[in-house]
């Protein structure tokens, strides 16, 4: 039966809105026109009434009086589940006139009928149509009740009782736990709910069986951050958030107009205020160039810059597609600034297309971050890596010397720390270009930002795993105890930039990433705030749950990155720049032998290419456990490959 009663409502509630409307007055009109004739009934304790013309008269003045106020009030507009305050007054104001014009008939008119009768039906109006609306709503929200989804609400203030109120309006979910630590609000209800601190809920967490934790109230950086990390990490439930308050003053009643908290948001850090004379100096009023200006970083470092009034804005990228649709974005963000978007499809590694853009433009400061950045493909595209990101930075820096550029930034990489990787290697051997240029002119001021994983960005982790979860799993894991920095990419093109400006000429600045993330731990909380379950080297038994497994490392990558190649950090004008202070060689030295790597590569000696690399970073891997896919198909005979013989400048780098 219960079913039964549950199918009628869900299939009366899924009619059209016009449909529902014209069924309603009908039931209307029935209840209007039976509550006359029991007035009569209840007054007179007969039924000689119904032989009687005027109880007719009574019955259509009664109908058509009462309808019309009702569908002048708006009544009809919506088959609503819920009965509110405003229905009420509706049908209350329209029986009360009906019964008013009885009376005046009755008066003025010499209507033959006892004086109480419109009053009795009145009464009996009121109370059928509203005791009708009432059990209608009641069945439509409490047959799912076993079906309802279990809410708790971060934050017992004014948003937090407005978005319970709001939830009122959607019959799958139900609000049954309020987390503030407020000791004011501790231990008080909203409408019945109690109001608990955020420690009290975790101990009943899951005798709650909370499905969805929705913050109506921002989510700071610190405190309710870290409190909802460790959470995460024990139950799985999805947290969601009031994009604004004005989603609320309209009275939004779908849960699905709130935002997931993503990842990123519980990742970040409390923001630090940019200092201005830092982010102005490179940039306001100067014509500023950005390579690789389509990708994650350089994209976020566009938006920063232009935020600052730069004379100009070049963006070099080789890929047409992603530059046209930044340049768009970016012409919509300064439409108020008269600032010079010049979009250029070129490669860092081609010389005649970088001579152009020096010799037209008049360059003052350089962000460098085009870069091929992904570990394993670069495994196997060793002689692209080392052209891209080796040649091409050498390149840049050459026009930018001989233009008069007056800074020039590098964005490298924690890969670049004791690389055991070609990706890692090419961006350690990028720095050294920076660093030993340096020496060689006074014109351009050099700076090395080094900084670890960006949430987000193309390639990472985080967007990886997101993709597996969507699609059911399972999350691929390359080690359980695999760990890594990570900055949102907004917080990292901010403070390149203004590392940049504190630069005196040939510095490594490290950016402070806090602390290290386990990736285990990250792919765990990222199933759980998809509000499945995390299964660790197992097949999942349930329809929420999502296995890790775990693959091992991939080739050149490390269990642990590092940010500097000493602990001995000296602290900057800002707070999370810290200076490194590492060795370097002569740029002479250097210069022969990027000439014999330049030469190997062009002439595709792969065993020259290793020993070259070698020489400087002795923790490559073997030619011989090579998985470059040229290497492996070449006719050359794999071998052991040993470095050039040290000199005494290279070796003080090991």
């Amino acid at each position: 039966m219960r079913n039964q009663i549950y199918n009628f409502v869900t299939w009366l509630f899924g009619l059209k809105r016009s449909t529902k409307g014209m069924l309603l007055l009908a039931i209307d009109i029935l209840i209007v026109a039976t509550a006359v004739p029991l007035a009569f009934l209840i007054r007179l304790e007969s039924i000689h009434f119904l032989f009687e013309k005027t109880t007719y008269q009574v019955c259509g003045i009664t109908i058509f009086s009462t309808i019309l106020i009702f569908q002048l009030r708006g009544l009809y507009s919506a088959f609503t589940r819920y009965f509110s305050l405003n229905n009420f007054v509706t049908i209350t104001a329209g029986t009360v006139f009906t019964a008013a014009i009885l009376i005046a008939c009755v008066y003025f008119f010499g209507l033959q009928i006892p004086r109480s009768v419109p009053l009795i039906s009145a009464v009996l109006t009121i109370i059928s149509l509203a005791g009708f609306r009432r059990t209608v709503g009641y069945i439509s929200q409490n047959l799912n009740r076993g079906q309802k989804l279990n809410i708790a609400i971060y934050g017992a203030g004014t948003a937090g009782a407005q978005l319970m109120s709001a939830l009122k309006w959607n019959p799958g979910y139900q609000v049954c736990h309020f987390i503030d630590d407020d000791p004011k609000l501790t231990g008080q209800t909203i409408a019945g709910v109690p109001i608990n601190s955020f420690d009290e809920t975790k101990k009943k967490f899951k005798q709650l069986k909370i499905d969805t934790l929705l913050l109506a109230v921002p989510i700071t950086f610190g405190d309710a951050r870290s409190k909802i990390l460790n959470l995460l990490s024990e139950h799985s439930f999805k947290v969601k958030f009031i994009p604004s308050l004005s989603s609320l003053i309209r009275g939004a009643p779908n849960i699905t107009e709130m935002q997931d908290l993503n990842i990123e948001d519980l990742l970040g850090r409390e923001p630090v205020e940019p200092e201005i004379a830092l982010m102005t100096k490179t940039i306001t009023g100067k014509s500023v160039l950005v390579t690789g200006a389509a990708g994650s970083i350089g994209s976020e470092l566009c938006r920063q810059i232009i935020q600052w009034a730069p004379k100009e804005l070049i963006l070099l990228d080789m890929s047409e597609f992603a530059i046209y649709k930044l340049s768009q974005e970016l012409d919509s963000l300064h439409s108020t600034l008269k600032i010079d978007i010049l979009p250029i499809i070129g490669l860092v590694q081609d010389p005649q297309c970088l001579r152009r853009i020096f010799d037209i433009f008049d360059v003052d400061t350089v962000y460098h971050a085009a870069a091929y950045k992904h570990v394993p493909l670069m495994e196997q595209n060793v002689v692209q890596c080392i052209t891209n990101n080796v040649f091409g930075t050498l390149n840049l820096a050459e026009y930018a010397i001989k233009a008069g550029v007056n800074h020039f930034i590098l964005i490298s990489t924690d890969k670049a720390v004791n690389p055991t990787n070609f990706m890692g290697a090419s961006k350690r051997l990028s720095e050294l270009i920076c660093k030993s240029i340096t020496a060689n002119q006074l014109t351009t001021k050099f700076a090395i930002v080094r900084f670890g994983n960006v949430l987000g960005s193309s390639g990472s982790v985080v967007p990886l795993f997101k993709k597996q979860i969507e699609m059911g799993g399972p999350v691929s894991l390359t080690n359980k105890d695999a760990t890594r920095f990570f900055m949102t990419i907004p917080e990292a093109a901010q403070l390149v930039i203004q590392a940049g400006s504190i630069a005196s000429g040939g510095e490594v600045f490290v950016l402070d990433m806090g602390k290290s993330i386990r990736i285990l731990d990250l792919a765990k909380k990222m199933i759980t705030l998809s509000g499945n379950k995390p299964v660790l080297d197992t097949q999942p038994t349930n329809r929420n749950e999502i296995s890790i497994n775990t693959v091992g490392l991939r080739p050149g990558e490390k269990l642990h990155e590092e940010l500097s190649y000493n602990a001995d950090l000296k602290p900057t004008l800002h707070p999370r720049i810290w200076a490194t202070s590492e060795e370097s060689i002569s740029f002479s030295e250097l210069e022969l032998l990027l000439t014999d790597l330049r030469e190997s590569v062009a002439e595709n000696k792969e065993q020259k290419i290793f020993q070259a690399l070698k020489t400087l970073i002795p923790d490559l891997p073997n030619f011989s456990t090579s998985t470059d896919i040229f290497i492996s198909r070449a006719s050359e005979t794999k071998s052991n490959v040993s470095a050039y013989p040290e000199t005494k400048s290279l070796k003080s780098l090991n």
